[in-house]
């Protein structure tokens, strides 16, 4: 029986979606203003602003090649947990400027994808040890990513989308 295999079960498919996420993005932020990124979501958004999201894929992005890091230069190591799910609180982020911020992840997300794309099919497998999850891959934190910028990408479309409708 042939296997079936998932989207993100593919490094080349993985590398080629994470190296255009961080463009999709900011094409994403390119039309609003600086009160349009700080307006608080509504609904599933209610914990989140533009601006927040932004900052937060830059730190997940850090956090994350940090962990990458790691597992291609040491054998299995210990690796922090990175909360892909918290959004960054207003007073850390209320002072940063959108373009600096989404520079730094384009920034980031390029120094990640070079990491990835020098790889042998072999170090996809390279391991780090996850305080909660216990071994975890390059492909699973790969993986992982590739979901994450998915969900936040239709996040920003959505509450962008919103801010569109409410404009005179």
């Amino acid at each position: 029986m042939r296997e079936l295999r998932q989207a993100g079960d593919d490094a080349a498919f993985l590398l080629k979606a994470l190296s255009e996420a961080a463009g999709e993005v900011r094409s994403a932020f390119l039309p609003l203003g600086r009160e349009a990124l700080l307006r608080p979501g509504e609904g599933f958004d209610d914990a989140w602003c533009l601006l927040a999201v932004a900052v937060h894929l830059r730190d997940i992005e850090r956090e994350t090649q940090g962990q990458l890091e790691a597992m291609l230069s040491l054998r299995e190591p210990a690796i922090p947990h990175v909360d892909m799910d918290a959004p960054p609180l207003f007073d850390e982020f209320a002072g940063e400027d959108e373009e600096v911020v989404l520079d730094e992840f384009h920034h980031l997300r390029r120094e990640t994808a070079y990491l990835l794309w020098d790889i042998s099919p072999n170090e996809w497998k390279r391991a780090g040890i996850h305080p909660y999850r216990g071994r975890v891959t390059v492909l699973d934190l790969a993986r992982e990513l590739y979901r994450h910028d998915l969900e936040h990408l239709w996040q920003v479309r959505r509450m962008a989308g919103r801010l569109a409708k409410e404009r005179p």
